[in-house]
């Protein structure tokens, strides 16, 4: 036995299971174990509900009514005189005092709009509740 054998009692070291397979073979299983970890940390963020149908909608209080945000064309509808402040809220933002326009032909009382939105007005809660975008405007013109 040479001075390089020997062990010192010791069995020698076991290999790796992984240390038999070919080098191509590792790096296949580094990238699928990667592609895992990646999909698991990104499924997530994925998965969260799309901004086109969220459930979150933007509120505003003024003069103590509570409106709601509703999308509508930009087109829609014309803003008007300025009339106030309110606080507008939701979808995550902190309340922020902002300032309230009315709308041509509609009532403040139903609607109104903020002059850095140009494609929502808020509408007072049951207002044309359930009316589609496009008949919005018209509908609240018509109370």
């Amino acid at each position: 036995m040479s001075s390089n054998d020997s062990t010192n009692g010791r069995p020698a070291p076991r290999r790796p299971p992984w240390a038999g397979l070919s080098r191509r073979a590792r790096l296949l299983l580094g990238l699928l174990a990667a592609l895992t970890i990646g999909a698991v940390l990104v499924a997530p963020v994925l998965f969260r509900t799309a901004p086109g149908s969220s459930t979150c909608a933007k509120t505003l209080a003024y003069k103590g009514v509570g409106y709601t945000a509703r999308a509508v064309p930009a087109t829609a509808f014309v803003q008007s005189i300025a009339i106030g402040v309110g606080i507008a809220s939701g979808c995550g933002s902190s309340p922020a005092n902002v300032d309230v326009r009315s709308l041509a032909g509609i009532r403040p009382t139903l609607a109104v709009a903020l002059p850095t939105d140009q494609t929502s007005i808020y509408v007072r809660a049951g207002a044309c509740a359930g009316v589609s975008p496009a008949r919005l405007v018209p509908c609240l013109r018509q109370r």
